[in-house]
C-alpha cells in the first residue's frame, strides 16, 4: 500500500511538472505573454553546418528569460521573499522600512575589495590633470562624489552587513585625503552634508539608488556655496510633490509590474531652456540657457547628475552636460566655461583611472 502511495505521489508530481512546462512554454505564444529581459534571440541548434554544442546551455538561458508570464511570477516570489524573509536578489538588497539597496555597493559599504594605493593615485593623478587643464582655460575645476545610499542611510540595511562592515577607510576616504596630501584639487565631501540634512526629511528614494529630490538640491546648495557662487531666489518657486517616480531598484526586483514612489522637486516652468535636442536627463550632451548669474558651466556627471541638472540650469547663464567617459575636457577650447564640475557615484571610483584621457588626445 505505501509503495502504491509513493508511485501515485511520484506519478503526480511528474503529471505537475510536465503541465507546468507545457504551460509555460505554449504560453509564449499568447501576444504579450513572452517578453524577453535581455532581447536575446533564440540559441540555433547549428551553426556553421555542426550541432551547437552549447546549445542546451543556450536555450535553457534563454527559455528563462522568456517563458510565458515571466514577469508576474518573478513579482509574486520577489514579494514573497521580500515581505517574509526582507530578501531580494543578486541586484537588489532588501533593507529595513521599506529600503531597497543596489548590490554593487557592498564593495563600498563594506569596505571590502578595495581600490589598490596605485589606483588610488592613478584616479588623484587624472583628476589633477583635468583641473590643470580646467585652470588653464580660465575655469575653475570641483569635484565630488555622490555617496551611495547605504552610506547616507546605513541604518537600514540588514544587521548581517552592518555587523560586517570594516574599520578600514573606504576607498573615498582615502581617495579624498591622496587628493588633500598630493594634489591641488578642489574637491567637496558631501558625505557630512548629507548626513546633517537627514533631519529636513528623506534624502534618497526608497526604491531608487539615487538621491531624490530634496537630497540632490541640498547638495547642490553645498556647490554652490563652496564655490561661492550666487542662487536664485527659491522662496516664490512651488514646491512640487508626486508619487510617480519609478524607482530603478523596484525594476529591478519587479519587472513585471510598474512601482512607484515619492519624490520632491520645485517648478522651474519657464526658468531655462534646453538648446540641445533634450530627450530625458540621461542624455550623453545636454545644453540649456537661462539668465543664471553663476557663469557658465561644463558638467561631467552620472546618473546622480540628472537630478542637479535643473537647479544647475537656473543658476548658470549656460551649462553642458556630458555624461561620457573619458571626460570631453577638450570641449574647453571652445566652451568658454567658469566653472568645470566633476561628478561620480562612490560605488564607481574606479572609473576616475584615465578618466582625463581627452587631455592627451588633445594634446596628441
Amino acid at each position: 500500500m505505501k509503495r502504491s502511495l509513493k508511485t501515485f505521489a511520484a506519478l503526480g508530481f511528474c503529471v505537475l511538472f510536465f503541465c507546468m512546462c507545457a504551460f509555460f512554454s505554449l504560453g509564449m505564444l499568447i501576444p504579450g505573454a513572452s517578453v524577453a529581459v535581455e532581447g536575446a534571440k533564440m540559441p540555433q541548434l547549428i551553426t556553421d553546418g555542426r550541432i551547437s554544442g552549447s546549445f542546451g546551455n543556450d536555450f535553457e538561458d534563454w527559455f528563462s528569460k522568456r517563458f510565458a508570464f515571466r514577469g508576474k511570477i518573478v513579482d509574486a516570489f520577489s514579494s514573497l521573499r521580500e515581505a517574509l524573509f526582507r530578501t531580494g536578489n543578486e541586484q537588489v538588497v532588501v533593507g529595513s522600512d521599506g529600503f531597497l539597496y543596489f548590490a554593487d555597493t557592498l564593495d563600498s559599504f563594506l569596505h571590502t575589495n578595495p581600490m589598490t594605493h596605485e589606483e588610488i593615485a592613478a584616479a588623484a593623478s587624472a583628476l589633477a590633470n583635468l583641473s590643470d587643464y580646467a585652470k588653464q582655460h580660465g575655469a575653475r575645476l570641483l569635484f565630488f562624489a555622490a555617496p551611495n545610499k547605504n552610506t547616507i542611510y546605513p541604518e537600514y540595511m540588514p544587521g548581517r552587513y552592518r555587523a560586517a562592515v570594516s574599520d578600514t577607510p573606504s576607498d573615498l576616504d582615502r581617495l579624498y585625503a591622496y587628493l588633500s596630501e598630493n594634489t591641488d584639487v578642489d574637491y567637496l565631501d558631501l558625505r557630512p552634508v548629507l548626513t546633517e540634512a537627514k533631519t529636513e526629511g528623506l534624502l534618497y528614494h526608497k526604491r531608487d539608488s539615487h538621491w531624490n529630490g530634496l537630497g540632490a538640491h541640498i547638495a547642490y546648495r553645498a556647490i554652490m556655496e563652496h564655490l561661492a557662487l550666487p542662487t536664485p531666489d527659491y522662496s516664490g518657486m512651488t514646491r512640487l510633490e508626486t508619487d510617480r517616480f519609478e524607482g530603478d531598484l523596484d525594476r529591478l526586483l519587479y519587472p513585471g509590474s510598474v512601482r512607484y514612489d515619492a519624490n520632491t522637486t520645485y517648478d522651474y516652468s519657464g526658468l531655462f531652456v534646453y538648446t540641445s535636442a533634450f530627450s530625458n536627463e540621461m542624455d550623453m550632451v545636454i545644453t540649456t540657457r537661462s539668465a543664471g548669474e553663476a557663469g557658465r558651466l561644463l558638467f561631467f556627471r552620472d546618473s546622480f547628475g540628472s537630478a542637479l541638472l535643473s537647479d544647475l540650469a537656473i543658476s548658470f547663464s549656460g551649462t553642458q552636460l556630458e555624461r561620457a567617459v573619458p571626460y570631453r575636457i577638450d570641449e574647453l577650447n571652445t566652451l568658454a566655461a567658469d566653472v568645470v564640475l566633476v561628478e561620480i557615484t562612490e560605488r564607481n571610483l574606479r572609473q576616475l583611472i584615465q578618466c582625463d584621457k581627452r587631455i592627451s588626445e588633445t594634446a596628441g
